[in-house]
C-alpha cells in the first residue's frame, strides 16, 4: 500500500511539474501535487490571459479542459474530478472543501445571439462571474452557468442545470434547478 501511495505521488509530482513547467505563466500553485493526470488548457488569447490557481491541498483531476481568457480559483482542499469543463473568459472562483463530480461544465460565458442576420458566432460573448462559496457538492453532469453564485454547504444534484443563485445550504435539483430542501 505504501508503495502504490509513493508511485502515486510521484506520477502525481511528474504531471505537476510538465504543467508548471509548459504553463509558468498561466498556473500558480502552492503544492507540487495538484494536477493529477493529462489535463488540456487552452488560452483564448484574443480576449486575454488564461490564469488558473490551485491552492493549498486542491487538485485536478485527469482528462478535464480549462479554457477560455480569464482567471479561474480552485480554494484549499478542493477538487475537480475528471472529464469536467471550465470556461473562464472574466472569473470563476471555487470555495474551500468543494467536491466537484465528473463531466461537470462550468462556464462564465454565453454567446451574443440578438441580430439574427448576423452568425451567432460573429457577435461576441457575455460574460459573468461565477462564484462558489466554501463546502459545495457539485454531483455528476450539473451544469453551472454565467453570473451564478452558490451559497455556502449547497448541493447540486446530479444533472442539474443552475441558472440562478442557490442559497446557502440548499439542496438543487432538474433543469433549470430549483430548491428541493434545506
Amino acid at each position: 500500500m505504501r508503495l502504490i501511495k509513493l508511485i502515486n505521488r510521484s506520477r502525481y509530482f511528474i504531471y505537476t511539474s510538465y504543467y508548471k513547467l509548459f504553463y509558468f505563466k498561466t498556473i500558480s500553485n502552492e503544492n507540487f501535487d495538484n494536477i493529477r493526470g493529462k489535463i488540456t488548457l487552452i488560452s483564448f488569447s484574443k480576449l486575454g490571459k488564461l490564469s488558473i490557481k490551485l491552492s493549498k491541498g486542491s487538485f485536478l483531476k485527469e482528462n478535464l479542459i480549462i479554457q477560455g481568457s480569464g482567471r479561474f480559483e480552485l480554494g484549499e482542499n478542493s477538487y475537480l474530478s475528471s472529464y469536467c469543463v471550465i470556461g473562464v473568459n472574466e472569473y470563476i472562483s471555487i470555495g474551500n472543501d468543494e467536491m466537484i463530480a465528473d463531466a461537470v461544465s462550468i462556464r462564465d460565458t454565453n454567446h451574443n445571439f440578438k441580430n439574427i442576420n448576423i452568425p451567432m458566432r460573429n457577435q461576441g460573448i457575455n460574460t459573468s462571474p461565477i462564484i462558489i462559496k466554501d463546502d459545495v457538492w457539485i454531483g455528476y453532469g450539473a451544469v453551472i452557468n454565467k453570473g451564478v453564485t452558490i451559497g455556502q454547504g449547497a448541493i447540486i444534484g446530479a444533472n442539474a442545470v443552475v441558472t440562478k443563485d442557490v442559497p446557502e445550504f440548499a439542496i438543487v435539483g432538474g433543469v433549470p434547478a430549483k430548491i428541493i430542501k434545506y
